[in-house]
Order: C-alpha cells, then structure tokens, then sequence
C-alpha cells in the first residue's frame, strides 16, 4: 500500500475526484481518504506546518502500515528555470525551524533513498527528463516574497520551499517506511503571492464566504487572487498527473 500526504485538499483536488477518493475517517484536522477504484492507495489531509505534518504522517504509517510514503503539494520555486505547474521530485531535504535570525545556523539535512524515486523515474513515459530533481527546504512560515525565496535558495543550494515535507519524511523513516518527495510549483522565484494565502496555510481552509470578504475589503488584490486560483489549478492537475504515474511505477513488483 502507499500513503500520500498533503496538507491542503486543493493541492491534491484533482487526483482526489479522478480516483474518486471519499473521506473515510477525520480527527481533529487530519482527512484521511480511500477509494474503491485504488484500493492500494490511502492519502491524507493534514494541513500546513510541522506539528500537523508529522502527527498526520504517524497516525497514517501506524494504522495502514504502507509499504511507502508519499509527501506531495505545492511547493514555491526558490531558483530561476521552474515555472507553474512544473513536476519535481525531491532528491535532497533541508529543514530550518525557530526564528528567522537563526535559520543558517539551525538547518538540518536528511539525505533521501533515491531507489524508489530513480525506479519510478526511469520508467516515466518520455524518459526522466519529464520532472525536475532538485533540493527542497523546508521552513516554519509561509514564504510569498520573492526577494526572499531568492535569498534562501541562494543560501540553502535548494531549488523548492515548502512546510512539510522534510518533516513528513523523518516520521516515516523514524517507522521504517520509504518515502518519496514530489512537489509541484505554485509560485515561481520571480512571483509573490498575495497575503492572503498566509492566512489560508493557518487556517488550512479559506472557505469561499471569506475569501470573497477578503477580496471585497481590499480590490487591489483581486487580480492576484484570480491569477493565484489559475495557479493552483495548474499546479494541481501536475500533481494529478505525477501521482498516477508515481502509482502505476511504485506498486509494480520488483524484479
């Protein structure tokens, strides 16, 4: 069995109605979904950050003991060549946490198993060259300033941000599990996000009366929000497309 975690229905929304997933259990913010269509499959939903990406990624490995685990979602771009909607899959993590004036000092390393990810790529319809690899960091806050997306891949020597993957990963290598990192842009280096999508990795869902109150209360980001839903529908249905092919090539059997 493979699990998929994301943190943010939207970010797997697509690959959710295409496998025609239901929701078959909730605790606290955690959705875990299940389809009848792919059986071998269990994801879940179990919103933004650290604390919330590792109690989801425990109680996943603890009660469907998969045999991988995949973290997957949007991710921002922290260096030029990535554009929206670009596939990546994550060959090395790096994790800060705390205050910002200590994230060089604090950053951790985890150093994947590239057996999965190199035997899902080498059988990628078009050759390998399909999906990007590169590093990904993690960090503790939602990042929208391009400024200083540069700044922390110039740093960091990554190429993705995000806010949970790093953390998923050591919860399911402190189980024994595999794991796979697979990403998909929202935002490129050179593009900010509006401020609003702070408040919707907090909340971990906007609701669409909020949203429009929102917009409603300051204009001047209602362009920014329309460009940003066409982002995530990008970005989205990449992700639907890397997670079928992660599937198929995942669940064969080993020679």
């Amino acid at each position: 069995m493979l699990a998929i975690v994301a943190a943010l229905k939207d970010e797997i929304s697509e690959y959710l109605s295409r496998g025609k997933f239901q929701v078959t259990a909730t605790e606290g913010r955690l959705r875990i979904y299940q389809s009848e269509q792919v059986p071998e499959v269990v994801v879940s939903e179990g919103g933004v950050g650290k604390e919330l990406a590792q109690e989801g990624t425990r109680q996943l490995v603890e009660r469907f003991r998969p045999d991988a685990v995949i973290s997957v979602g949007f991710a921002g771009g922290a260096r030029n060549g990535a554009k929206t909607g670009d596939g990546f899959f994550c060959d090395r993590l790096v994790a800060v946490d705390g205050p910002l004036y200590m994230w060089e000092k604090s950053a951790a390393v985890e150093h994947l198993d590239h057996t999965l990810m190199d035997r899902i790529r080498a059988n990628i319809p078009g050759g390998a060259a399909e999906y990007q690899v590169g590093a990904c960091l993690t960090v503790p806050q939602f990042i929208s300033n391009s400024s200083m997306k540069a700044w922390l891949g110039r740093t960091f020597e990554v190429r993705l941000i995000d806010m949970e993957s790093y953390w998923v990963c050591r919860m399911a290598a402190g189980h024994g599990v595999s794991h796979l990192v697979a990403r998909a842009v929202l935002d490129p280096v050179k593009r900010s996000l509006p401020t609003y999508v702070s408040r919707v990795a907090a909340t971990g869902r906007p609701g669409l009366w909020r949203t429009l109150t929102y917009a409603l209360s300051r204009p001047s980001e209602i362009p920014g929000l329309i460009r940003l839903a066409e982002q995530a529908k990008a970005a989205s249905a990449s992700l639907d497309i890397l997670l079928n092919t992660i599937v198929k090539h995942a669940l064969e059997p080993r020679e």
